[in-house]
């Protein structure tokens, strides 16, 4: 009986080898992360349309400032001047009020903060003949705690204007004298302000890895969407059937495609140079120094092992 086994090459090629054939196998470890941005989007509006990739930021300052409201009141007529109309009181709110919210870069919690101005409201009751009296008063929106209709007009990504408006008239069910005069006129006017992108690599500095056994490293590229995979592998490769002396090839079968999210490319085969040893035990480890030999890692792609082959060296 021969002590000879033909084996066969990856160019399918035959040669003799003593007892069974070389044979290999592969283990793998990784480690993966799923970043996310943290903060607010961006603003968009018709015309302005948000990043490709969206974006992300941590800190929005809005400020409302030139609030004035003013209210007219209708006094009844006095005996003596039965057509006179006479201005009651007006409200009038003029400093800055700032709010800031922002989120933490490390762990993504938002906080809050706000300063403001002196925002006086001065009554004058010119009917009953009562002294101005004045009243500091903090008010947090852009209409000065009044009710009215609000407008947001998106002047960019990172830029919103904003404006209050209101006006009512007197009419027949309430004061007769004065009839389609304003009784509320009430304008005010603010901006809201994006600052502090949140990148990437401030999201992925957040992340804590978890490992595993993928055999594919994945750094994905973000179209649409804040989040996405980022994730390292390495292998193994463990050989037997050697033969002590002798010259072998090993050879790992690696495919890649492109990973855009929403768009994965077609697999395509690598070009991988052989790793070539002489056998000094019947079995032999293949890695990096006692570490796992990486797979390539970059950015829009994904690399996968699928496969190795060992050989002796013709």
């Amino acid at each position: 009986m021969s002590i000879f086994t033909c084996c066969e090459r990856l160019d399918e090629s035959k040669y003799l080898h003593t007892c069974a054939c070389p044979s290999a196998t592969f283990s793998c470890e990784s480690e993966q992360i799923s970043p996310e941005l943290c903060g607010l989007s961006e603003y968009a509006d018709g015309a302005i349309v948000p990043s490709v990739p969206p974006k992300k930021y941590r800190k929005e300052t809005q400020t409302y400032t030139g609030i004035n409201y003013t209210r007219w009141k209708c006094c009844q007529p006095t005996f003596a001047d039965p057509y006179e109309v006479k201005l009651r009181f007006t409200d009038v709110s003029t400093s800055d009020f700032v709010s800031t919210v922002e989120y933490n870069q490390l762990t993504c919690a938002s906080s809050t903060t706000t300063t403001s101005g002196n925002k006086t409201r001065t009554t004058y009751q010119y009917c009953d003949d009562v002294p101005t009296g004045t009243l500091d008063t903090v008010y947090n929106d852009v209409c000065g705690g009044y009710t009215g209709t609000t407008t947001n007009t998106v002047a960019s990504t990172i830029l919103k204007n904003q404006s209050c408006t209101d006006t009512q008239y007197f009419n027949e069910s309430n004061e007769d004298p004065c009839v389609g005069q304003v009784e509320i006129s009430l304008t005010g006017s603010g901006t809201a302000v994006l600052s502090i992108e949140d990148t990437e690599a401030d999201a992925i500095a957040r992340e804590t890895p978890t490992t595993g056994t993928s055999c594919s490293s994945l750094w994905e590229t973000r179209s649409t969407g804040f989040s996405w995979v980022k994730r390292t592998s390495g292998y193994t490769i463990e050989c037997e059937n050697l033969v002590i002396g002798l010259q072998y090839e090993v050879t790992p079968s690696i495919r890649k495609r492109v990973a855009i999210i929403g768009s994965y490319g077609a697999w395509e085969d690598v070009a991988v140079t052989p790793v070539t040893f002489t056998a000094s035990a019947t079995t032999e480890t293949i890695d990096n120094g006692g570490d796992p030999i990486a797979l390539d890692h970059i950015q829009g792609y994904e690399y996968e092992i699928t496969g190795v082959n060992v050989e002796k060296k013709a």
